[in-house]
């Protein structure tokens, strides 16, 4: 905080990541509550803040870190009364319409969760486990506010038209033949970004899950998407969910389909991923789905692909999947093979994994091209039968559509994988 307990601007706030290690705890939390000191007081819609039913109590979270006793700039700090709440009001909204010091508050933020996330990084300036986890925490759900720029009170009750312009929001629809258009409406927050990192890919919503979707709901039969196929209360993981869209859109779909009591798990491994995800599902599927409307919930969980252990709070508990979705998720050679090794924990004997890849023909992404069919090896009915091993039993090219993906993205793969 800056003189008379003025936020000051994030350019000059944030410390340098690579001092991070040498950095007093209370030196970073105070970091970030400068930030929330910024941000928070606009930034966090009210259906977060007071709406009783919602299931991720970001009120809770988006809390003081430190015990410094900040007021968000609204009361005067000086005792001869010079500066008056209106402003330092008034130099908040300069900060948070300052477009550059927003972004650079966001980078921050992403670079900073996936440092203290990373269990080899363990910054020296907390003391535990527990604390750096909860700082990780604390700065993905700061992220998803950033993320969610709240609309000015005298805009509350006009219609929402500025979702596209304020760079975070998009919203998509999907035809279903017989039945009303699927809607959803998404933070993406990193929609202009290029893919430079793998770690912040999850954040974006991707081609293939446009087209994954578009699928899903103009021919649901290409996906046996049926109860008498899988049954009515199937059990269904998307793995690499990011940004939720194939899972809310299943949310909506599957109650049209006569499917009932499924149970729909949305997962993903990066907590400023998790935090916007929860963020997404919350926002187009509430818990519990208001009486009358074709809608299931859907569960956003924590899963790590490296990990042969599943979270003590796995919604599956000890039952397999009878149904696996993934969409663009291979962005290094030694992911379809974590993917693999995870498939084959969770798909159940009878289970069908859908798989949709993005082939990037151009760039840093062509060399994983041809992963997915290295691990997962094509089923050949002539071979011996040596044991059950998941296999690609059905591919085929999906054209790219005009207006749909990004410019170096070439087609893609949709591979049906099951036991073999």
């Amino acid at each position: 905080m800056g003189p008379a307990g003025r936020p000051l601007p994030p350019t000059s706030s944030l410390p340098p990541l690579r001092q991070l290690n040498t950095l007093a705890a209370s030196q970073v939390l105070s970091a970030l509550d400068n930030l929330f000191a910024i941000y928070y007081p606009v930034a966090v819609p009210k259906s977060a803040l007071y709406e009783a039913s919602n299931p991720y109590k970001l009120l809770e979270r988006l809390a003081p870190l430190t015990d410094s006793g900040y007021n968000s700039g609204y009361a005067s700090e000086d005792e001869d009364g010079n500066d008056s709440a209106c402003e330092v009001e008034d130099e908040l909204s300069l900060l948070r319409g300052d477009g550059h010091e927003r972004a650079f508050a966001t980078r921050w933020l992403e670079k900073f969760i996936a440092h203290v996330a990373e269990d080899e990084a363990q910054p020296g300036c907390f003391a535990s486990d527990e604390a750096r986890q909860s700082a990780a925490e604390k700065a993905a759900d700061l992220l998803v506010a950033l993320l969610n720029p709240q609309q000015d009170a005298e805009a509350e009750d006009e219609d929402d038209e500025d979702v596209e312009d304020d760079g975070f929001g998009r919203e998509f629809s999907f035809s279903v033949p017989k039945s009303q258009e699927v809607l959803v409406r998404l933070n993406d927050g990193l929609a202009g970004k290029r893919a430079d990192d793998h770690t912040d890919v999850g954040l974006q919503t991707w081609g293939a899950s446009i087209v994954m979707c578009r699928m899903m709901c103009e021919t649901p039969e290409r996906f046996d998407l049926c109860p008498k196929s899988i049954g009515s209360s199937p059990r269904i993981v998307e793995l690499g969910a990011g940004t939720g869209l194939v899972s809310i859109v299943l949310g909506q779909l599957l109650p049209r389909l006569g499917f009932a009591g499924q149970t729909l798990v949305a997962t993903d491994h990066h907590p400023s991923v998790i935090a916007n995800l929860r963020w997404n599902i919350a926002a187009n599927l509430p818990e519990p789905p208001a009486p009358g409307t074709r809608a299931c919930a859907v569960q956003a969980c924590v899963l790590d692909w490296a990990r042969t252990d599943l979270d003590a709070n796995w919604p599956l508990g000890d039952a397999p999947a009878d149904l696996l979705l993934a969409t663009d998720v291979v962005y290094a050679p030694e992911h379809a093979s974590m993917l693999h090794d995870c498939a084959s924990r969770l798909l159940a004997p009878h289970g069908v994994f859908w798989l949709l890849q993005t082939v990037r023909q151009n760039g840093r992404f062509g060399s994983v091209a041809d992963t997915v069919e290295t691990v997962f090896p094509k089923a050949d009915p002539e071979a011996p039968r040596t044991g059950q091993v998941l296999r690609i039993l059905q591919s085929e090219r999906i054209e790219k559509r005009n207006g749909v993906g990004r410019g170096d993205e070439t087609y893609y793969r949709l591979f049906r994988i099951g036991w073999s």
